[in-house]
């Protein structure tokens, strides 16, 4: 992660959020808090990892047609490259296909417009030297003439994005001369090679219904953003970190069918607060009336001068489906297993299963020890970690830096979800009562 920039149309700063310094550049999970990267080189990179799964099946270059439920199984029709249809037959179907989703539109399930509808074109570059002079932060251009974002994307590659203005059409934009033209008042166009470039429209959507049945929508089909928060795939990766156990869950018989409606409960408002956080971005941003953008600068100037900067949109918890408590919803800050000199994180050791972090074992009463024994039931892959006193069977955290032992605060253990997301601090008692309520769609508040 890097700083991040609103320059006028001047290119003179009108607000600068500065990177965080290097003992803080990464979160208490492990990883950085912000990246900036290639994204078809990340999906490359996910393609040929499922090269090692015997059980996944990659078909490229197929079509989904259409969509038949029966109780127990989906028949989904595709088209395949050569112009046959085959039946592939599964006990549930993902819709993660896009924006423009099929599966969504096979099942008619209705969109929530929260009123962006914003035409862009977006550039992708590969950078051909050293020479480039371009900032390494991501870059907002607050010029009423063509607003435009200037991101790093990874190594030796770089972005923008320029908003389309009234009267200029895709084909008009949309050509390496047009596309040079632009790029040529960042940088000297012998510094750069265009990659690729596609046409946008930055929606603000939201589905009114992720499931029907077993077929489920995520992702982009579920919902659409603006991308000035950068959070439109991070919104996808965790649709899918949360259905992931769930389906799982309800496979092994742990859960009904209808838990995987807490997918929406718990991902719908999370991602729509997001959103909105993006269009308020995109609004300061898209500001084509120069009187306006002028009291927009002046103002946005004065503030920075007294201090006040941006406020910036920040991440917020899940607040469906976790405990009353202060952390539930967050996301958990992984600590370690093992040595201090030879420690891994402890998601590198035992997978994404649900852990239950207790503070202290010493002393566990026959009331604790019933509440582990029936998490246990409910979810046999739990693991039982603590803080001090491990005993036979549990996993010793080590936690150098306290981030584990703040989020348990003054409460004697923690429960967490298989997707990190805190589900919440209590006695174990209160942990194992809403945690196999969760399960059976009842109310899982705390005392």
């Amino acid at each position: 992660g890097t700083g991040y920039e609103f320059l006028n149309a001047d290119h003179e700063i009108l607000t600068f959020r500065p990177p965080p310094p290097p003992d803080a550049m990464l979160a208490p999970t492990g990883y950085p808090r912000a990246n900036l990267f290639h994204q078809p080189s990340m999906e490359k990179a996910v393609r040929d990892k499922l090269d090692a799964f015997d059980g996944v099946n990659i078909q490229l270059g197929s079509e989904f047609i259409a969509l038949h439920q029966a109780e127990d199984h989906v028949v989904a029709v595709v088209r395949q490259p050569d112009g046959r249809l085959d039946e592939i037959t599964a006990k549930y179907l993902i819709g993660c296909d896009g924006g423009r989703s099929l599966v969504r539109r096979y099942l008619d399930i209705q969109m929530e417009d929260l009123n962006f509808n914003e035409p862009w074109v977006v550039v992708d570059v590969k950078l051909l030297n050293d020479s480039h002079g371009l900032s390494e932060n991501a870059v907002q251009l607050c010029d009423p003439a063509r607003p435009t974002t200037s991101v790093p994307s990874g190594p030796g590659r770089h972005r923008w994005e320029f908003m389309i203005q009234p009267g200029e059409t895709a084909d008009m934009v949309n050509r390496p001369e047009v596309l040079t033209e632009w790029i040529s008042a960042w940088t000297d166009p012998i510094n750069i090679e265009l990659e690729r470039s596609a046409v946008y429209r930055f929606h603000g959507l939201i589905a009114r219904k992720w499931r029907h049945h077993r077929t489920m929508i995520v992702g982009d089909a579920a919902h659409q953003m603006p991308p000035f928060m950068g959070q439109g795939l991070c919104a996808g990766a965790r649709d899918v970190f949360n259905l992931g156990w769930k389906l799982a869950a309800v496979e092994r018989g742990e859960a009904p069918l209808a838990f995987l409606d807490t997918v929406q409960s718990e991902r719908s408002p999370h991602v729509k607060a997001i959103t909105q956080g993006a269009i308020e971005m995109g609004k300061t941003v898209c500001v084509t009336d120069p009187d306006e953008a002028a009291h927009r600068d002046a103002q946005m100037i004065e503030d920075h001068k007294n201090g006040l900067g941006f406020a910036f949109p920040g991440v917020p918890k899940i607040e469906s489906g976790v405990l009353e408590s202060e952390r539930a919803g967050a996301v958990f800050p992984e600590g370690y297993t093992g040595s201090e000199d030879a420690r891994q994180r402890i998601d590198r050791v035992y997978g994404y299963v649900p852990l239950l972090v207790l503070k202290n074992a010493a002393n566990l009463i026959e009331e604790d020890r019933t509440a582990i024994a029936q998490l246990k039931q409910q979810s046999p892959k739990l693991i039982v970690c603590a803080l001090s006193n491990a005993e036979d069977g549990m996993v010793s955290i080590n936690d150098p830096d306290d981030h584990v032992s703040d989020a348990i605060g003054s409460d004697s253990a923690m429960l967490v979800k298989p997707d990190r997301i805190i589900f919440g601090q209590s006695t174990l008692k209160a942990l194992a009562e809403g945690w196999t309520a969760y399960f059976n769609g009842q109310s899982i508040a705390a005392d």
